[in-house]
């Protein structure tokens, strides 16, 4: 009898011990996700992912196939790009690059832009809106064709998962927080109305479905809220007309992340104009780190770090920075390269670490170049590539640090000077 009980208090000490390796080993596997950001005795700022300092090295990253286009809700998600019928993402894994020169396809080509990414020491993409067919979200993406097309589907977690696993690079998971129309479900003539309470709860449900669908998912750097939403008038966002409303949202959208997700930091995503910031101070101080879209040249972003620091002290990444490498002078991957050079040497001085002299604010933790690869659609015919400004005087269907090349296939990938510049500051 006695051998017996000794016997189950064994088993029993080994399995209260099995449970107990479990759960440190969740929580151990829960530090090494968790993503923060540190504001050190200096002044500095600087973004930690476990534990470790990491400073962003990102594309946005949004492949369009050549005769897709929003405008006429024919653009579908990347994410699902299969058009072979091989059960292998078009884009990810069968992008190819033409070695020898032939113009061809040839066996042993093909490489994959996830492949190409990690190559050129890419450890960070930003998507401005994944699609959701979450609970949370209810019916808000079903509110166009082209709008359906995108979003109203289940997001390729599997596809984000390798990504992550396979190739080290993490995602900013965007969402446009009515930019675009998109979550408000708004009418496209009306515009997002941030003083709209069926608009402001529609984007509270995108919002939320976004962070339910991803915040367990390892593949998660931060959430990234709008995209330049307090400039966009184009996009048929009113928050530049509507700064209170907009920030009060703002404030609101954050405060629920945090109650859903402790893990990742909320990001908002500005355009180039810090009028916003003395609303955020007053309304969003949850927010955790802000994101400029800033085009002011090839030396960088001037007073922009000074700016945030002295109204809203927060950490600060370029979400967006690039230069097309065609415009009224011709085409030039020379000069978009030297523009590139140019903002990614004023976003390391101005990081912790970075320059210890003159006006370096030490705040910066990275920057996302715009854009992985040329898109067609921007300008007029999407089945050809424009060389004419958009409305905004910009030749936008030229930006990509890779090209399509000129006969119309979607798959090849000519890679920029650019490129190999990028490759000689981010591969470690």
């Amino acid at each position: 009898m006695k051998r017996k009980f000794v016997s189950i208090l064994f088993f029993c000490c080994i399995f209260i011990s099995m449970v107990d390796l479990c759960v440190a080993k969740d929580h151990l596997d829960a530090q090494l996700d968790k993503v923060s950001v540190i504001k050190h005795s200096d002044g500095d700022w600087e973004l930690f992912v476990g534990g470790k300092p990491y400073f962003i090295k990102g594309v946005l990253y949004a492949p369009v196939k050549i005769g897709e286009d929003p405008g006429n809700a024919t653009m579908r998600d990347w994410m699902l790009y299969d058009d072979d019928n091989d059960g292998i993402n078009d884009v990810a894994f069968q992008a190819w690059v033409d070695v020898n020169g032939n113009g061809k396809n040839d066996a042993g080509e093909e490489i994959g832009d996830f492949q190409l990414m990690k190559e050129m020491g890419v450890n960070t993409v930003r998507f401005y809106h994944l699609p959701s067919v979450n609970n949370a979200a209810g019916d808000i993406y079903k509110a166009s064709a082209s709008t359906a097309l995108q979003y109203d589907h289940a997001p390729n977690k599997e596809l984000l998962r390798r990504l992550y696993s396979d190739y080290g690079i993490r995602v900013l998971v965007g969402n446009f927080v009515g930019s675009w129309t998109i979550g408000s479900g708004a009418d496209w003539a009306e515009g997002t109305d941030y003083t709209n309470p069926i608009h402001r709860e529609n984007i509270k449900k995108s919002v939320k479905a976004m962070v339910l669908d991803h915040k367990d998912e390892p593949y998660v750097l931060m959430w990234v809220l709008g995209n330049e939403n307090n400039i966009a008038s184009w996009s048929n966002c009113n928050a530049k007309d509507q700064p209170e409303a907009y920030a009060t949202l703002i404030g609101e959208l954050t405060r629920m992340i945090k109650e859903l997700d402790t893990d990742h930091p909320v990001v908002v995503c500005e355009g180039d104009n810090q009028d916003m910031l003395k609303f955020y101070a007053r309304h969003a101080k949850e927010i955790d780190v802000l994101a400029y879209n800033s085009y002011r040249g090839a030396f960088g972003f001037g007073t922009l770090w000074k700016s945030v620091k002295e109204v809203f002290d927060r950490p600060v990444f370029i979400s967006e920075f690039g230069k097309p490498a065609s415009g009224p002078d011709g085409y030039s991957e020379e000069r978009q390269m030297y523009y590139v050079k140019g903002n990614w040497e004023d976003v390391v001085a101005n990081s912790h670490g970075g320059a210890s002299e003159g006006e370096a604010i030490r705040s910066s933790i990275g920057g996302i170049v715009f854009d992985w690869l040329d898109r067609w659609y921007m300008v007029e015919n999407p089945t050809e590539q424009d060389k004419k400004k958009n409305f905004g005087g910009i030749y936008e269907e030229w930006f990509g640090i890779l090209a399509m090349g000129q006969n119309a296939d979607s798959l090849k990938r000519e890679k920029r000077k650019v490129y190999d510049y990028l490759k000689s500051v981010w591969v470690e």
